[in-house]
């Protein structure tokens, strides 16, 4: 129990730092739109600016009005204009006739930023001249980052800045991602627009989710630790008192009532087995499914997948309920079923199991065949833990077989492999709980089991033996009446 809850939250902690990642992406990746878009309007800025300079050239520095300053007709052999401080930029334009215009331009005029800021003090809009290693800001002043400058000379569009390089940029000292986008302003050079965001509020998200997973999964494990501790007192409790009517009674009445103490107590500890170590995980599968088809409702493949992955684990739900149903001495939920319908779905079930494998599956079963009464999850699942025995016995290339036949009284269920078969000891001890012919940790020995109580739960019978020639041979026989002992069904 202690070894699952560590498990789960391993993987609940691997998932969030996974979202922690792909938030971080895509905050880079909107830096990197951002740039692009600023960019765009930077190099309508420049164009705009070049027309007006030719305009100067032949109406003299007034044709600007007042929107630039100052606004110098020089030729080309003079020295550059001087700006009049130093968090402005001339711009020097050649005009027809070899003269040079410089006009002086603030980065906010040519930026355009006001209606790209979303969060002041969060997000930095840069500009980087030609033949300039410092970079302009769009609010005013110049700054320096040799980790952007080396960025821009490696030819990168994007870059993670650490705690200290964004500090040095005036950012929250919190991880930060720049994105760039470079403009070619023809006879004005080439020039690089920077956006770069502070990733706090993500990692402040990233820290509440932290401590509402520490919190959930305290609780969750508080939970489940104590009705466990409750569920296996009451099971000893159940057990002493069995023992005390069995010494009192006669010797048939005792093992009668010690053979279903043992069902009991069989059923009781894999039914809690399976609700303790599957529900957490189950949980968080089902709450990552709802996520993702909420998030891929314009992909109908993946949304189809993730509806699948919901209805797998409502199918998980319900038959953990029946178990629990069975092991608290219920009847199983039983309906009209075609077997053949059952055999279907079972080898659906399993199919991805043996292409992994590489094992061949192949079913033989009759289009309809006359419907038996049974709980169709449970009866299902029973037939989907043979066919998994069947495929990991089996080596690559190796071949599986059900097949489904049906007389008046009785359907079979039959499962060959050609694997590495099992001797007629194993065969009759197969079906105990526990017990396994497979590796230490590749097998727990209650798959067979578990099929053996639902197959007694229908009043049938469950069979073990080595197939004639190579493999094995598994037979389930489920009677179509409601007494009577089902007869060995040959097939």
């Amino acid at each position: 129990m202690l070894v699952a809850i560590c498990l789960v939250t391993g993987l609940a902690w691997w998932d969030e730092r996974r979202e922690a990642e792909a938030a971080l992406s895509d905050l880079e990746s909107e830096q990197s739109v951002l740039a692009s878009s600023v960019a765009d309007t930077l190099r309508g800025h420049l164009t705009s600016l070049v027309r007006e300079a030719v305009l100067v050239g032949e109406h003299g520095p007034g044709a600007l009005g007042d929107r630039y300053a100052p606004v110098v007709v020089r030729s080309a052999s003079e020295p550059r204009t001087t700006p009049l401080d130093p968090t402005q930029l001339i711009l020097a334009v050649p005009i027809a006739d070899g003269r040079v215009v410089d006009v002086g331009a603030r980065v906010g005029d040519l930026l355009d930023p006001t209606r790209h800021l979303g969060h002041p003090g969060e997000l930095l809009l840069l500009l980087a001249a030609p033949n300039q290693t410092a970079f302009h800001s769009a609010s005013g002043g110049v700054l320096s980052s040799p980790a952007l400058r080396g960025a821009l000379d490696r030819g990168s569009s994007t870059l993670r800045l650490t705690r200290v390089e964004a500090a040095e940029l005036g950012l929250p000292a919190r991880t930060s991602m720049a994105g760039m986008a470079r403009v070619d302003g023809g006879d004005l050079g080439q020039w690089v627009v920077v956006a770069v965001a502070s990733a706090a509020r993500e990692r402040d998200r990233e820290k509440r989710a932290i401590w509402r997973l520490v919190l959930g999964v305290l609780v969750a494990s508080s939970l489940v630790l104590a009705f466990g501790g409750v569920a296996l007192r009451r099971q000893r409790q159940q057990l002493e008192l069995q023992r005390e009517l069995a010494v009192a009674e006669v010797q048939h009445a005792r093992d009668g009532q010690l053979l279903e103490a043992e069902r009991v107590a069989t059923m009781g500890t894999f039914a809690m087995g399976i609700a303790h170590e599957v529900a957490t995980p189950l949980g968080v599968i089902v709450g990552r499914a709802e996520q993702l088809v909420g998030r891929l409702q314009e992909d109908e493949r993946s949304a189809r997948a993730a509806q699948a992955i919901l209805a797998q684990a409502d199918r998980i739900q319900h038959i953990i309920r029946r178990f629990l149903d069975m092991a608290r001495g219920g009847p199983p939920s039983f309906e009209r079923v075609d077997p053949s319908d059952i055999v279907r779905a079972a080898v659906e079930a399993v199919e991805h199991r043996f292409a992994r494998a590489r094992v061949v599956l192949k079913a033989d079963v009759p289009q309809t065949m006359p419907p038996v009464q049974c709980d169709r999850n449970l009866l299902e699942q029973a037939i989907v833990n043979l066919l998994l025995n069947a495929c990991e016995a089996c080596d690559e290339g190796g071949h599986v077989e059900i097949t489904a036949r049906s007389d008046a009284k009785r359907v079979a269920f039959v499962v060959t492999d050609d694997g590495a078969g099992i001797s007629p000891e194993n065969a009759r001890r197969a079906t105990e709980p526990f017990f396994t012919t497979k590796a230490p940790g590749s097998g727990t020995g209650m798959g067979l089991a578990i099929a053996t109580e639902i197959v007694k739960s229908h009043r049938g019978e469950l069979t073990i033996a080595p197939n004639t020639g190579k493999g094995t041979r598994a037979l389930i026989e489920i009677p179509f009446a409601s007494s009577g002992t089902p007869a060995e069904v040959r097939s």
